[in-house]
């Protein structure tokens, strides 16, 4: 899939699981030759976008070249870039349980073993979006290692060295931000240790790794040929999904792939 596709389905993909609307949040690729990033438009729905749409942004002098303005947010993404040449990706999201913990100003710790592989999710102190002082505040943050950084009364930035690993972040982010909160709410969260955390860490590291880690095969999953009408009804009565939005969903992501 071509880094432009990849871009896309994300975008789509943020929309599908809830940490954006559509506008909200914000996306972008290191490009190839390392001096380009590759972000989403500013103010254009996620499920609308086509290759023709992306902005590319120069890291050295951020003049952008394009059909449409950058992200409001194009000078958070390229500082990150600067602070980090491991990152090749980055996310930007509001969803609701990370905004809420960034609202408070908390920072989380690393709660669950998976979360090892993020780490602690400081939060930088506050600055107006899009300004190049919250970029500079996101970026110091990023420079300590920290793989997702909270915008304090903002929303979430999550970087990775692909755009597979930044969705894969950003989705952890709000899952580990609504454990953060509840665990707060039942007498406080328990950190783990580093000990605890590095085990973890190599853990998933190896987990991860294509070399070491295969898949089983389709067949070995019980799948057996095409779903059928009925397996869709059947998952929706269960999952608590109307046939309806079903549907829709499935209309969507037909689009989307015919677009693509």
């Amino acid at each position: 899939m071509r880094p432009t596709q990849q871009i896309l389905e994300v975008g789509c993909r943020l929309v599908e699981t809830g940490l954006s609307d559509g506008t909200s949040g914000n996306i972008s690729l290191r490009c190839a030759e390392r001096s380009h990033i590759l972000i989403t438009p500013s103010g254009r729905d996620f499920r609308l976008l086509t290759e023709r749409d992306l902005v590319r942004v120069d890291l050295e002098t951020g003049e952008a070249t394009g059909l449409w303005q950058p992200s409001s947010e194009w000078r958070l993404h390229v500082a990150i870039y600067l602070a980090r040449s491991d990152v090749n990706a980055i996310v930007h999201h509001h969803a609701t349980w990370a905004s809420a913990v960034a609202v408070a100003r908390k920072s989380i710790p690393v709660l669950v073993d998976e979360a090892a592989d993020i780490g602690p999710i400081p939060t930088a102190p506050y600055a107006p979006s899009a300004t190049a002082e919250l970029a500079a505040n996101a970026a110091r943050e990023f420079a300590q290692g920290s793989n997702a950084v909270l915008l304090a009364n903002h929303g979430a930035v999550v970087v990775g060295r692909d755009l597979a690993e930044a969705f894969r972040r950003a989705l952890e982010s709000e899952r580990l931000a609504k454990i953060f909160v509840g665990a707060q709410s039942l007498g406080g969260a328990q950190a783990l240790d580093e000990v605890q955390v590095t085990v973890n860490r190599k853990f998933f590291e190896d987990y991860r790794d294509p070399e070491k880690y295969r898949p089983l095969p389709p067949g070995s999953l019980g799948i057996r040929g095409p779903v059928r009408l009925e397996d869709l009804v059947s998952y929706g009565f269960r999952a608590g999904i109307t046939f309806a939005s079903l549907v829709q969903g499935m209309i969507l992501q037909r689009l989307h792939k015919m677009r693509l």
